[in-house]
């Protein structure tokens, strides 16, 4: 993908039989709803991303990603992108440290909140927030391009758990300010894969999405390592050739979604997983092609999924295509145009204390310039 926090990324029938398990049954599909998303084009160096976006309130919520970007390389020496919302308006800020790309963020509170990305050298980098100053952390200090932390999920306390790879392993450390260690996974030894995306829950459950590969195969089955009832463990799911996993959210130890994309580099089709405190399954979505990237939802049952729309057939789309799951129903509902283009949200947050949401991207501006964008729910 054009964002180093998917870690390569690029994302037709679903199947919705899983294990013999199904969701309670879907409604028919509405066509595509009225938009109920606005955007903000924030004021960064073209050649932009925001790869992550995370909420503490109505008042309080960061985005992370890059800026100045070339083809050789950035045009600035601390290229990383780094915004927060104050309630009213979206302000830049600058760490006090050495940094080069922010991949994620996320918060616990205004003042526990975690960003992770890498240093100009290559190594993996984490900040730290404790609601008035940014602390540098190297979680998994390992030599510069041996090894990759992709997301960060804020646990509460100054603590975080982090994933990604380690020498093309699944990589799983956890720890706070001072003490970081490696978890291990049970299943996770000697397999070759990559997480990309994780998320906590309010009773301590922490669930991490991506791929592993099986054999000999040339392409990747999707992978989940969960923390349910205090243990890891890799997940059974369906077979799912060819697919990677690129998002996670959970509101429960009993109630997790994942998605991905099947055909990633093809023909895609999304993939979405659903989670009910017993086995993964396999859902049914309202769209049978295309890219999916992020997953969030809120406490009112609203679970919003974020993608692209394929490129064939060669059709002018109505904008950011968004899937959204409320009361039993599927739903397309199209996000705004950016001077005339679609943009891509590579992340979306719930806004806790509303029934609002934000999402992080880029969208193609004037002159095929990726420009970063900021989308929200009204």
């Amino acid at each position: 993908m054009g964002s180093p926090a998917r870690y390569g990324l690029s994302v037709a029938t679903v199947s919705t039989l899983v294990a013999g398990v199904l969701l309670p049954p879907v409604a028919p599909v509405a066509a595509a709803t009225p938009s109920t998303w606005t955007a903000t084009v924030p004021a960064l160096i073209h050649e932009s991303r925001l790869t992550d976006v995370a909420a503490t309130g109505p008042a309080n919520a960061w985005s992370v990603g890059y800026q100045a970007s070339t083809y050789t390389g950035y045009s600035i020496d601390q290229p990383y992108a780094l915004l927060q919302w104050n309630g009213r308006a979206w302000t830049e800020r600058r760490l006090p440290h050495e940094a080069h790309v922010l991949y994620k963020v996320d918060a616990a509170s205004a003042r526990d909140v975690w960003t992770v990305g890498v240093r100009r050298v290559g190594e993996s980098y984490a900040g730290h927030f404790d609601g008035a100053t940014w602390t540098a952390h190297a979680p998994w200090p390992a030599p510069a391009g041996t090894s990759e932390l992709l997301d960060v999920a804020a646990t509460g306390g100054g603590r975080a758990v982090f994933v990604g790879h380690d020498g093309g392993r699944p990589l799983v450390v956890e720890g706070g300010t001072g003490r970081f260690g490696r978890v291990a996974v049970p299943g996770t030894e000697g397999l070759n894969g990559v997480l990309r995306a994780v998320s906590r829950t309010p009773d301590g459950g922490v669930f991490a999405a991506g791929e592993r590969y099986v054999a000999d195969a040339p392409y990747p089955e999707p992978m989940i390592a969960q923390r349910v009832g205090g243990s890891w463990r890799v997940a059974p799911l369906p077979p799912i050739p060819s697919t990677r996993l690129t998002g996670v959210w959970a509101r429960s130890s009993t109630d997790a979604w994942a998605v991905g994309t099947q055909d990633y580099d093809s023909a895609p089709k999304p993939v979405i997983l659903h989670w009910d405190g017993r086995t993964w399954q396999r859902v049914a979505g309202p769209a049978s092609a295309g890219w999916v990237y992020a997953v969030a939802g809120d406490a009112n049952g609203n679970v919003w999924i974020s993608g692209t729309n394929p490129i064939p057939p060669y059709v002018e789309y109505p904008g950011t295509l968004l899937l959204r799951y409320t009361v039993g129903r599927w739903s397309v509902a199209y996000g705004p145009k950016v001077d005339g283009n679609d943009p891509s949200l590579d992340a979306l947050a719930g806004i806790p204390g509303t029934s609002s949401f934000w999402g992080s991207g880029t969208v193609s501006t004037a002159g095929l310039r990726l420009t970063a964008v900021i989308e929200r729910t009204r």
